[in-house]
């Protein structure tokens, strides 16, 4: 097993990896497609750290080793594999509820990632993935599972008016999931290219960089403002303008697909007493991703992603951090490996 490790900022090598498939319930998977998120840029840039793992947030593959009749596992399905793994150490894990693990253990950050051309996994990580659930699709599972544990938290209801904050790939498919079970998602987004793709995505509530989002937000609602803001926590806008779109007593969720964070000032919040909640992970939503993505709720078309191949990856990388330091964002990107 052979993979790329971060072995200093902005430095990636191909490494032998341990091959860790040695139980009855551990399954090796041929990798496909991987996924490279901002997660895996920010540890290549030294912003976060992490451990000698192989990089990679995100994987499909072909199950290429496993016990006969295994939890019907069979050799040559397509597989999706979840991304985090419990610590299994801490007072909730002992317990039994892995859902409220205080640790979570991430891909590509503290175990080997997908930018490998095999992985290890135990059989309860693997997901069969339907012919009607393309690669790309897959590979924003983890998306999906994130955006349905906010749905949970802020008990979204038909009907509600919703404000999300950041248009990013996340909030693109937050805000069509929030029209797939008939809540109202009301967009806002300092980003122009973002601003367009969540319009093409059939979001009518759509504010750009030239709205004023507290007077749109209050004519939309008749003057109440939202009950419910999800701010995506990596999409660079002030946390002040989630707290101006949020009616007295709103809750608000912090989230996204990384764990960047930066500075708050919790003034309109603790005016309004605002009720506010984090969340940054999807743990136990998979098979209903995999349902919604099957049942075409989400419509892929418009998200931001580029791609390339497993020997482009050093030069990708390099790329996706000068793009980063220029624009302070990131276009996810597809990485084939066969």
């Amino acid at each position: 097993m052979k993979g790329y490790k971060l072995v200093k900022p902005f430095n990636l090598a191909e490494k032998e990896a341990a091959d860790n498939a040695n139980s009855n319930t551990v399954c090796k998977v041929r990798t496909t497609k991987a996924l490279i998120t901002l997660p895996d840029v920010l540890r290549y840039t030294g912003e976060t750290e992490g451990t000698n793992a192989i990089m990679g947030s995100a994987g499909i593959g072909i199950l290429s080793e496993t016990e006969q009749n295994l939890f019907d596992l069979e050799k040559g399905q397509r597989v999706y594999v979840e991304p985090v793994r419990e610590c299994n150490e801490c007072y909730n894990c002992k317990k039994g509820d892995f859902g409220k693990c205080s640790d979570l253990r991430v891909a590509g950050e503290d175990f080997d990632g997908f930018l490998s051309d095999f992985i290890s996994a135990e059989h309860e990580k693997l997901f069969a993935l339907p012919d009607s659930v393309s690669d790309k699709e897959a590979l924003f599972i983890r998306h999906i599972s994130l955006a349905l544990a906010v749905f949970d938290k802020l008990n979204i209801q038909k009907g509600d008016y919703v404000a999300v904050v950041g248009a990013n790939n996340f909030g693109n498919i937050f805000s069509q999931l929030l029209i797939y079970y008939q809540a109202v998602p009301i967009v806002a987004s300092l980003d122009e290219e973002d601003y367009e793709a969540v319009k093409k995505s059939g979001i009518y509530y759509a504010l750009g960089p030239n709205d004023n989002w507290p007077k749109e937000v209050a004519s939309i609602t008749s003057g109440r403002m939202t009950d419910k803001v999800v701010y995506v926590a990596d999409c660079n806008i002030p946390v002040a303008k989630a707290f101006s779109l949020a009616s007295f007593g709103a809750a608000i969720v912090f989230t996204g697909t990384t764990n960047k964070t930066g500075p708050v000032a919790f003034t309109q919040a603790v005016k309004k007493q605002l009720d506010i909640h984090f969340l940054n992970n999807g743990f136990g939503n998979t098979a209903a991703s995999i349902n919604l993505i099957a049942n075409k709720a989400i419509n892929f078309t418009h998200l931001k992603v580029a791609e390339c191949s497993y020997a482009e990856v050093p030069i990708a990388f390099k790329n996706l951090a000068e793009q980063l330091e220029k624009t302070d964002k990131i276009s996810e990107t597809i990485v084939s490996l066969i």
